[in-house]
């Protein structure tokens, strides 16, 4: 009888690791693409990057306006897909509207406007939030964002709001 049972729960276990989320699986299938553009900046090139933008700002306006969780973000992952990839954008959206928010992964905004599919979902590791996806997906092209770091839910908030503020 303990066979039986340690067996099942190997069965049980086993079939939640085989059907476990992976949206990294997902952004590396869409990076296969021949027509898919993959760009991975890390925290030196980050830094780097905002320290030239902000040295070229006379006005000092982009420092005051940078976002406080981007000093958080330790990298950025964007993979990008322009145009006639039907069969990728289909598969993009499959498995959004299969994904289901679980102990590791909560959605923070979905929205659907006509052929406009935006996805945003946080991943935690243990206590803390340790990436932000960001999905959009439209009639045309299809743009996955990893951020990586150690973020609070106030950082949450202030990606969300960056995100959504454009769409007003």
């Amino acid at each position: 009888m303990k066979k039986f049972i340690v067996f099942f729960i190997l069965i049980l276990a086993g079939t939640h690791i085989a059907t476990a989320q992976d949206l990294d699986r997902l952004m590396e299938e869409v990076a296969k693409n021949e027509k898919a553009q993959r760009q991975v900046v890390d925290k030196t090139m980050l830094g780097a990057s905002m320290a030239q933008a902000q040295a070229q700002d006379p006005t000092g306006e982009l420092k005051s306006k940078m976002p406080s969780f981007m000093q958080k973000i330790d990298s950025i992952q964007v993979v990008t897909l322009e145009e006639g990839a039907p069969d990728t954008r289909n598969t993009v959206l499959e498995n959004l509207n299969s994904f289901k928010d679980d102990d590791i992964y909560s959605t923070l905004v979905r929205v659907k406007d006509g052929e406009d599919n935006v996805r945003i979902i946080a991943k935690k590791n243990g206590e803390a939030v340790s990436d932000v996806y960001i999905f959009v997906v439209d009639e045309d092209d299809i743009v996955l964002v990893k951020m990586s770091g150690r973020l609070e839910q106030s950082d949450l908030e202030d990606i969300v709001k960056e995100q959504t503020k454009n769409k007003k």
